[in-house]
């Protein structure tokens, strides 16, 4: 018997405008009512009329306004095909279409899809014209916006607490109706693969899961295999590949009456796969074949790439603290999560490639990150996305498709939603990066914000006839399907969730906006920790080079422009950039020096945020914080956001501040008193410093290290007694903070002192850095530089085998300052004609403070022979 053929439709597709549904449409648009060829597949409307130059560029200036009537109209696309040799069946299968589509064959409807992230496949064997002939295929993508009005009709108005509120009524990416920080751009078209499948016997999928011994000595994998119902093979080949291909292990084994076969297969002396930090990423691949009967050949095969790990959720009680931990364990191994959330990282989703893929896992993992968090609002992420988290060590917390909504609860809405879950809960169950399945994005968090009354103890139901029976999806339906068809893979209910209320700091997760939402400090992120944080966020400004991109207009190069302000999707968040500046800089209105100060603004905050909640990770029973996951990680396009890597990847001075909290050593610096601003209510009685010092060890190995201090008085501009043990040996615990003791104010320290203090771990033979921490008086607004304050900056080739990690560095930047300079950004000097995809030099670090005569050197990747610019806080007052 044959094998399976499958033919991908990806060539000779074409496109049109099928019905205008009364939407006002560019005169120079007019070409649209004709045919036009797909110039890309997979593919999406948008990406056709930018293609045709029918639309402008939405990612520059105010063209997202002007292309809106692209979401308010109807498409048709089509493709013709020759007919396959005959075998048993023939499909068509639809891997995602967006949205709402009509499939013609033939001229002949076989298909009404209404869900985005629901695969389709249909028997067309006796559609087909004669084998060698021509067929046509037609879809027709009606208006989101158009089906979103008759559904609210329907079914009656949701409440939204973020845009529109006739969103939910749809199965569709979430954030396409815009978000806070993101633009309205509601697509239509073929967005994943379409192919026709040929077939005998078909495997529908295949389940991988192993099961390790305590000491790591042994693992059995266990690989469940699903036939299609009308397959005529009864035997399946099970094997093991590693990674170069060797065969570990292998079986035979009989599928029952219903196409079903489980096969248990032992692997001695495993190669376990770990979060990156941890140890390797080690993956194999479980390879099973459906069997002709008589001839023993493959009638069809299907692969899939598997991790041996266990992964768990620790919830027990604390020592000391109320409540009880939130944290993830990694083959035995209790780990502090340091995480990035992940939303759709491209408003036009088939442009995003393996390659871009790639290059954000490479940069998160540079970044020292062990975690993403895909936010619920955006897709079920691609293979592609899974390869890469897979690949560089990302543990991947994956929220469902839901966010910030009250969904409708209705047979067909939840029928749709239980197709959907169970077919993307199949397609990642498999990968070695999947550590959570969460239910959505906030939706418990906003009923509790915003006064819904229902029982928060009540996980059992029935939730119908309540004021929140949305219950019913993440408490009942999710969690189903999630112990029925992935039963190793924790699931949980909603982010943040646990503990008494959804965002108890006491219990589960939590989402902190105290911090920028409500104005607090962030100084005090210290005071507002959880046991797990999963979304926080300081907003920042890019790098010039992308402003350059969306406000190209020197009429819009000020930071209170049309542009500037359509590109910060976060309502009154000019306010709140502008606020946390006065707090804390004397910030100036020229673009640059002001997009610096939000830049150094977000990088500060992060830096508190991530000090001192990995300083409360301190041994066990007293993880009283288990996991930092910043809001956010990426863009979806050139903008302003919280966001420390822009939509061209990047990096924000964040990005280097995240790389060293989250190193593998990190020190970490608590002043007392913090600020010298002055309460009249509450005056203190001394402005002499003392400092706490506190270091982290994520590393499964305990450190032996030199703590080394240093302190300058910058009001005398001396350097200054650090106290009796400003060298000393210590010991960092393997895997928690140790508290390194406490510098008290010195006697040769005034009320007046303004002391900056180095902190420093080094190696105690090579002498050689490992960590690194310069903690100055605040706020910085009070601070005055000195007028000679000047920067050397000299660049040198570096040595060949300057390699760190999978870098191979090329430069070496060395930089000094005669007096102690804060935030120092290093970048090159740019040709303005370079092309958007170059990408940014890599630095080994950056955002640097310097102490008076104290030389950095720092290794960099991707100068290309540009001199190397520094621009450092003050510096446009000198």
């Amino acid at each position: 018997m044959s094998a399976k053929q499958r033919h991908y439709l990806n060539t000779g597709w074409k496109w049109r405008l099928a019905n205008s549904n009364g939407a006002s449409i560019p005169a120079e648009a007019s070409s649209i009512k004709e045919w036009n060829p797909v110039k890309r597949f997979p593919s999406v409307i948008q990406m056709e009329l930018l293609d045709n130059k029918l639309i402008p560029n939405p990612n520059i200036g105010l063209n997202e306004r002007v292309i809106q009537w692209a979401g308010e109209v109807d498409w048709e696309y089509a493709t013709t095909f020759l007919t396959p040799e005959a075998q048993e069946v023939t499909e068509l299968v639809f891997d995602g279409l967006d949205t709402y589509a009509t499939v013609r064959l033939n001229g002949k409807e076989i298909l009404r899809s209404e869900n985005m992230f629901l695969p389709q496949r249909v028997n067309v064997k006796y559609l087909l014209k004669t084998e060698g002939q021509e067929n046509e295929l037609s879809i027709v993508f009606d208006s989101a916006i158009k089906i979103a009005n008759g559904l609210e009709v329907k079914f009656g108005a949701r409440t939204s607490w973020m845009r529109d509120k006739r969103r939910m009524h749809l199965r569709k990416v979430q954030c396409h109706w815009g978000w806070d920080w993101g633009p309205k751009i509601l697509t239509a078209g073929p967005w994943l693969p379409v192919y026709l499948e040929s077939y005998v016997a078909r495997l529908d999928n295949i389940h991988v899961s192993s099961d390790l011994a305590d000491d790591h000595s042994s693992a059995t994998v266990t690989v469940e295999m699903q036939g299609s119902r009308n397959s005529v093979s009864k035997m399946a080949k099970v094997t093991i590949f590693d990674m170069n291909g060797s065969e570990i292990a292998s079986s035979k084994v009989l599928l029952d009456e219903s196409a079903k076969a489980s096969e248990k297969l032992p692997v001695a002396c495993p190669k376990l796969w770990w979060p990156n930090g941890q140890g390797s990423q080690h993956l194999y691949t479980a390879k099973v074949e459906l069997l002709d009967g008589s001839s023993s050949s493959p009638m069809d095969d299907m692969s899939s790439r598997f991790g041996i790990r266990t992964i768990k959720l620790i919830q027990r009680p604390l020592t000391g603290a109320d409540g009880e931990t939130f944290m993830f364990s990694v083959n035995g191994r209790d780990i502090f999560c340091q995480g990035g959330n992940w939303i759709p990282a491209d408003n036009l989703q088939p442009t995003m490639t393996r390659e871009r893929y790639n290059d954000w896992m490479r940069l998160a993992r540079y970044s020292n990150l062990n975690m993403i968090r895909v936010w619920g609002g955006g897709i079920y992420e691609t293979e592609e996305f899974f390869d890469a988290c897979d690949e560089f060590g990302m543990l991947v917390w994956h929220d469902w498709a839901f966010a910030c909504g009250n969904y409708p609860i209705h047979q067909e809405f939840l029928d749709s939603v239980k197709a959907e879950v169970e077919a993307q809960t199949i397609r990642l169950r498999n990968r070695a990066s999947l550590a959570l399945i969460c239910g959505g994005n906030e939706d418990f968090f906003l009923n509790d914000m915003f006064g819904v009354k229902y029982d928060y103890a009540d996980v059992t139901g029935p939730f119908d006839d309540t004021d929140f029976p949305q219950r019913k999806i993440y408490l009942q339906l999710l969690p189903e399907i999630s112990k029925r068809l992935a039963p190793k893979i924790q699931y949980w209910p909603s982010s943040p969730w646990g503990g008494r209320s959804a965002n108890d700091t006491t219990g589960g997760d939590i989402h902190q906006w105290a911090v920028w939402h409500e104005g607090k400090p962030y100084q005090n992120y210290k005071n507002l920790a959880g046991r797990f944080v999963s979304e926080f966020g300081m907003h920042g400004f890019p790098i010039n080079r992308t402003m350059d991109v969306f406000a190209p207009d020197p009429q819009d190069r000020h930071p209170q422009s049309r542009a500037i302000d359509c590109h910060n999707k976060g309502t009154g968040a000019e306010t709140r950039i502008a606020r946390y500046l006065a707090e804390n800089f004397r910030y100036d209105m020229r673009l640059e020096n002001f997009a610096y100060c939000s830049q150094l603004l977000q990088s500060e905050a992060y830096g508190y945020a991530l000090r001192d909640w990995k300083r409360l990770f301190k041994g066990r029973g007293q993880e009283e914080c288990a996991g930092a996951v910043i809001w956010q990680l990426n863009d979806i396009y050139p903008c302003t956001s919280w966001a420390y890597i822009d939509y061209y990847k990047r990096p924000k001075p964040a990005f280097y501040t995240i790389r060293r909290e989250f190193a593998p050593l990190s020190i970490g610096v608590e002043r007392t008193p913090r600020s010298r601003w002055v309460d009249e209510d509450h005056p203190l009685e001394s402005f002499r410093p003392k400092f706490q010092i506190f270091a982290h060890n994520t590393t499964a190995r305990q450190v032996e290290a030199v703590l080394e201090l240093k302190a300058y008085d910058l009001l005398t501009g001396e350097w200054t007694d650090a106290g009796p043990d400003a060298r000393r040996d210590v010991s960092l615990t393997a895997g928690y903070n140790t508290e390194l003791g406490v510098l008290e104010p010195q006697d040769s320290w005034t009320e007046e002192s303004l002391i900056v203090l180095e902190a420093r771990l080094v190696d105690r033979e090579t002498e050689k850095p490992l960590a690194r921490m310069v903690n100055w008086p605040e706020p910085f607004r009070y601070l005055h530089w000195p007028a000679d304050t000047n920067v050397t900056v000299s660049v040198q080739k570096a040595v060949d085998d300057t390699i760190v990690g999978d870098v191979q560095f090329e430069d070496v930047v060395t930089v000094m300052a005669n007096h102690p300079v804060k935030g120092l950004w290093l970048e090159p000097v740019y040709n303005r004609t370079e092309e958007e995809s170059e990408p940014e030099p890599l630095w080994q670090d950056n955002m640097l403070d310097l102490m008076p005569g104290r030389e950095i050197k720092v290794l960099v990747k991707g100068l290309r022979g540009r001199p190397v610019k520094v621009k450092f806080l003050g510096d446009w007052e000198l």
